[in-house]
């Protein structure tokens, strides 16, 4: 995908196609070479973000509108300023009340 919208812009008009429509096409593709490889359950809701040489990265959207740069890391390939993978609670009240919640949602399931 080109990335100078002007020379997008004026193949889609060579192409005799709204903008829109090349767009999303290209979209699709992208979107379809990510996903390739994922299991069939996980191509609609997991799509990592890669960037060129292949490696997952963090994708969200910065303030400034461009994805993260950062790698991705636990489920969903986030970074930890993005919500990536937990490290947990850190303090003993905080691991006290992170033991205490297993155990209500442990008893939860039991009873339904």
């Amino acid at each position: 995908m080109a990335k100078n919208p002007y020379s997008m812009r004026g193949m889609a008009r060579s192409l005799g196609l709204p903008y829109s429509l090349l767009m999303a096409g290209l979209r699709e593709e992208r979107d379809a070479e990510r996903c390739e490889g994922l299991p069939v359950g996980y191509q609609e809701d997991y799509r990592p973000f890669v960037d060129d040489s292949g490696k997952p990265r963090c994708g969200a959207r910065c303030r400034d509108g461009h994805p993260c740069r950062a790698p991705g890391i636990g489920h969903g390939n986030r970074c930890k300023l993005h919500g990536g993978k937990s490290t947990g609670p850190k303090t003993e009240d905080g691991k006290r009340r992170a033991l205490e919640a297993l155990a209500r949602g442990r008893e939860s399931r039991r009873k339904s």
